[in-house]
């Protein structure tokens, strides 16, 4: 009889000692509770089942390209072609990818959605810069469109249903071409200084995308 008891205690022992490994504690489910709470997608145009084709800025939003801007107004006369070519050539060497938007493009490419890049900037040396999207963004070189007199006509020439960029000029083109416009935010590094009030166009500002 003693035998068994003892047996019995050893058993209540090794059970009790399980359920306290196995059980969180009541600090731990609140906080898994609330962290699925707070989590928020990348950005809301991820949760319209309608997107079908989305569209990237690039200067300031897919890349932070001061360093190849600084490098152009270095080299040669301002807006020049020579100046444009040495831009479109530069960023593969010193120009870097905002994370933020990256996440987002590749969560729209995970849906299946057409991925399109459409630039304010000029063509000349174009070709260097489009093969450098294509490998840093998986991004068709077909779907890259140089835009320097306006995108509207483009955005919606393609079809474009969400269309995300820095400027006040990406989020009014996006509206003239009927397509949901949403803001990345501008690096505060950036030696940009065109028009740019977030939220100005009621439109949705991605929180911590200027890096």
């Amino acid at each position: 009889m003693k035998k068994i008891r003892f047996l019995l205690s050893l058993l209540f022992v090794f059970l009790i000692g399980c359920t306290v490994q196995t059980v969180p504690s009541v600090k731990t489910q609140t906080a898994a509770i609330k962290s699925e709470q707070t989590q928020k997608p990348l950005s809301p145009a991820l949760e319209i089942p309608t997107v079908k084709k989305v569209g990237f800025d690039v200067d300031d939003t897919l890349l932070f390209s001061t360093p190849a801007f600084e490098r152009g107004f270095s080299q040669a006369e301002p807006y020049t072609d020579k100046f444009w070519e040495i831009v479109n050539t530069s960023d593969k060497e010193v120009s870097k990818v905002k994370e933020k938007t990256l996440k987002i493009l590749k969560a729209h490419q995970a849906r299946g959605q057409e991925i399109y890049i459409v630039t304010a900037r000029n063509p000349e040396g174009g070709e260097a810069l489009k093969k450098f999207l294509n490998e840093k963004f998986g991004v068709p070189e077909n779907h890259i469109f140089f835009e320097p007199h306006g995108k509207a006509q483009t955005l919606k020439k393609l079809g474009i249903d969400v269309f995300y960029g820095d400027s006040d000029s990406d989020i009014t083109a996006a509206k003239e071409a009927g397509a949901i416009p949403i803001r990345i935010e501008r690096s505060p590094q950036s030696s940009y200084k065109g028009k740019y009030h977030p939220g100005e166009y009621g439109e949705f500002v991605i929180p911590e995308s200027a890096k």
